[in-house]
């Protein structure tokens, strides 16, 4: 099924109910969304402290400042964007009368945006259709927030030739005209493929808004969560915006 764009959001929780919420998460919240007209797939993923350490600029866009934004999630989508959203919105008050949000927790959405499909680049070796980019396999994620960029496709070229990149996918910000948000799939150590691909394909002409590296979720495999207790990262969040 053809990609036609995707929802970004990034959610935070409470650490200490880092692997009560991420389970459902796993098991209440992601299969209804994935399971509605429109949505082809859904991948989450975590920046832990490492990955937090691994961001620029200095001064990223709200809701990626001062340790925020340890989880995100992409939903790929094959039908208008804002037609998803609607539905998931009209979904949500469902799982709210079954009474399927209820171990939701306490949580926040950091930010995000329904963002439309511009295009898509794979890396040679592996002879990829622009269609099969958004499919291909990884383990970490980069995701780069930007505006303008004419020469961002030439970027991304360079970029699926650097060791540890699979492919690039661009898109067109839908409730933030003129952002737009590349997505890079990678193996490997997420942090130091990001920073060999910042060297080796920098972005030349754009404002390049956050520039940060996820690792994907393996569902039920929280280990993670140790690691942002024992950091300096927000122990608690600082809003009581649902998801």
């Amino acid at each position: 099924m053809d990609v036609t764009g995707i929802i970004f959001s990034t959610i935070d929780t409470d650490a200490e109910a880092i692997e009560a919420w991420n389970r459902w998460y796993d098991l209440e919240h992601l299969p209804p969304n994935i399971a509605l007209a429109g949505v082809v797939a859904g991948t989450r993923y975590v920046a832990p402290p490492a990955l937090h350490a691994a961001r620029q600029p200095e001064r990223p866009i709200d809701g990626f400042e001062d340790g925020k934004s340890v989880h995100a999630t992409v939903y790929l989508l094959s039908n208008d964007p804002a037609t998803v959203i609607a539905d998931m919105t009209t979904e949500r008050e469902r799982l709210i009368e079954l009474g399927r949000m209820d171990g939701a927790g306490n949580r926040v959405v950091r930010s995000g945006d329904a963002a439309t499909r511009q295009w898509a680049v794979g890396a040679e070796e592996l002879k990829m259709e622009s269609s099969e980019v958004f499919h291909v396999g990884h383990n970490a994620l980069r995701v780069v927030w930007r505006r303008g960029g004419t020469e961002a496709e030439t970027t991304a070229v360079q970029a699926a030739a650097v060791d540890g990149c699979h492919g690039v996918a661009s898109f067109a910000a839908v409730f933030q005209p003129g952002i737009e948000i590349d997505l890079y799939y990678l193996e490997g150590d997420a942090a130091e493929v990001t920073d060999r691909l910042r060297g080796q394909a920098p972005y030349r002409d754009a404002e390049v808004l956050v520039d940060a590296p996820f690792e994907v979720i393996t569902p039920f495999d929280y280990t993670f969560a140790d690691q942002v207790r024992a950091s300096d990262l927000p122990q608690t969040i600082d809003s009581d915006t649902v998801l």
